[in-house]
């Protein structure tokens, strides 16, 4: 058995920085040379990354999304394959820690959750985050995610001496969300990372009613990731509308002026590192004592230079205060 010991954890009250790479999009056929092309790719792929990651020592963490489609039904469709071992792979290279996400809305029964937990404990991950299912209106078989935060710590002090690192996802934009946020807290949350943000408005309202729910409950808040990603097509704007995510009409125009692709992608960077400089800025005026991390999205295969790029401009404002972003963006324009 794999006996890796997580630092994420330590680092959640430090500003974590992560970077979420795709993961491959393929099935398994029983076909031998499909599937040695797959493995083969995996490699490649986790080389790709290691490489081109390498040199972003405030970089904590690696993670692989599970993509997971879903019909009329409410039935699944996966996307993705070996989404653990590419996170841990690649963590491996990076000599930090992996992170890796699980829908477990589809989850058949409770032997498959223990089963999925003792399989991503033997790789050697530890730091995960738990995602619902599309929409309110089916009826899943899995369990909620505040429900598969307790069982899963539970099965992990069972089977394990490590500790185990709870994620979930929060969506700014979805009604009741802060108090959402604290239910999932209470349930054993420790981070969350939001949805891609092109506009600080509904971020800076989370957090702020979050800081509030928590100092009624008397709980310690969970860190917050805020994520972003480059857009820099109309392709990405067709997958953030697959995605359901909110691009307000002022930032795409700003970003996609011209359809110039390089001048695109660094618009995309500008936007995100100025929303970015809200947010702290307005923690820093309220006092929020929420804790903060970035969480850096690569959307599609084509963007991710422009994903890299943006990683380097976030690591190094990351650390600085609100006033200081504001300045590294004006230097960033030439304004």
């Amino acid at each position: 058995m794999v006996s890796y010991q997580s630092n994420f954890k330590n680092l959640l009250s430090r500003k974590p920085l992560v970077f979420t790479a795709i993961p491959l999009r393929d099935s398994k056929t029983g076909d031998q040379a499909h599937d040695d092309k797959i493995m083969k790719n995996l490699n490649n792929r986790k080389e790709e990354l290691g490489t081109a990651l390498s040199s972003f020592s405030r970089l904590n963490a690696v993670s692989v999304p599970e993509l997971v489609e879903e019909n009329h039904e409410g039935k699944p469709r996966y996307n993705s394959i070996y989404t653990r071992m590419l996170s841990r792979g690649t963590a491996d290279i990076l000599h930090i820690d992996a992170l890796v996400n699980k829908v477990v809305a589809h989850i058949e029964n409770y032997e498959n959750f223990v089963d999925w937990i003792r399989e991503t404990h033997s790789l050697g991950i530890s730091n995960l985050i738990f995602v619902g299912g599309n929409t309110r209106h089916h009826r899943y078989p899995g369990p909620s995610v505040s429900e598969a935060n307790v069982i899963a710590r539970r099965l992990w002090q069972e089977f394990h001496r490590e500790e185990i690192t709870i994620g979930n996802i929060s969506l700014p934009e979805r009604k009741d969300e802060a108090k959402r946020m604290l239910f999932k807290t209470i349930a054993g949350a420790e981070f969350f990372t939001t949805q891609l943000l092109f506009d600080s408005a509904l971020a800076i309202h989370l957090i702020s009613e979050y800081n509030k729910q928590c100092d009624v409950a008397g709980v310690k808040p969970a860190t917050v990731l805020f994520s972003f990603g480059p857009v820099r097509s109309i392709a990405d704007l067709n997958l953030l509308d697959f995605l359901a995510v909110e691009l307000p009409n002022k930032a795409k125009d700003y970003i996609l002026e011209n359809n110039d692709l390089a001048e695109s992608s660094k618009r995309s960077i500008i936007n995100s590192l100025r929303v970015y400089s809200e947010i702290v800025a307005t923690i820093e005026e309220k006092g929020i004592r929420v804790p903060i991390g970035i969480n850096i999205e690569q959307l599609t295969k084509s963007n991710f230079p422009s994903s890299v790029s943006m990683l380097e401009n976030f690591s190094k404002v990351i650390d600085m205060n609100g006033s200081d972003v504001a300045d590294f963006v004006k230097k960033y324009t030439g304004n």
